[in-house]
């Protein structure tokens, strides 16, 4: 399997060349276009079959869709063309086996390979840093496809290394990173006034992905809808 991410930076896409019985497993609605040897099958967690009912509803919980769209070539020399639903950069992560990386709420877009996506708890201090309660988790081997709104920026911190990010920008975090929720100021004033109020302070050593922008909010219901789930 094959692919590239074109039309970046604003509206990316990602056009795959897949051969008999290769498979992307993909957010649902995500197909632009595909030739006519694909098809296309309901499933949900990682895309296998026989996957339970409960997997759907750990992915509602990290901010996913219940079931993921899984498009799979019954011959060779097969095209498949997938769009994020956000202006912005796509980002293609290699896992290895075993190497894990937390995906903030809408951030996941396609995976191919042997990913595996499990619904993690992120405590109380994921409610008040926005990432929500619940984050999503993918473990390797296989490749990762994130979607941001605006362009990517990334970080890798060494051991020890702190770097201090606004909870709305995060997109996605290596399992060996430590965050916690701070006041952007020592004066509560300063904290409230400035706009910023908390933000999550990350320690290495990882890898570290944020976005440049924010997307459009709905109000406080939903916020509060995304607090808590």
């Amino acid at each position: 399997m094959n692919f590239q991410i074109q039309n970046a930076p604003a509206f990316s896409v990602i056009e795959f060349q897949l051969s008999s019985g290769e498979a992307v497993v993909a957010q649902p609605d995500s197909m632009i276009s595909m030739t006519s040897g694909m098809r296309i099958r309901a499933a949900t967690g990682n895309g296998e079959p026989g996957r339970g009912w409960g997997s759907g509803f750990r992915s509602l919980l990290g901010g996913e869709s219940f079931f993921r769209a899984v498009f799979e070539a019954s011959r060779d020399e097969q095209t498949l063309l997938l769009a994020p639903d956000s202006y912005g950069e796509i980002l293609a992560v290699s896992l290895t086996e075993g190497e894990r990386l937390y995906l903030t709420r809408g951030a996941y877009l396609a995976h191919t390979g042997g990913c595996q996506l499990d619904v993690r708890y992120g405590g109380m201090k994921g409610v008040m840093s926005k990432t929500g309660l619940f984050l999503l988790q993918i473990s390797g081997p296989g490749t990762l496809f994130c979607q941001t709104y605006g362009a990517i920026r990334e970080r890798v911190l060494g051991e020890g290394e702190r770097f201090l990010v606004d909870n709305r920008y995060v997109v996605a975090f290596a399992e060996t990173l430590s965050y916690e929720l701070v006041r952007s100021s020592r004066k509560l004033t300063d904290a409230f006034f400035s706009g910023e109020g908390f933000i999550n302070r990350f320690t290495g050593p990882g890898r570290l992905v944020y976005q440049t922008r924010v997307r459009p909010g709905g109000g406080m219901l939903r916020y509060l809808f995304n607090a808590v789930t």
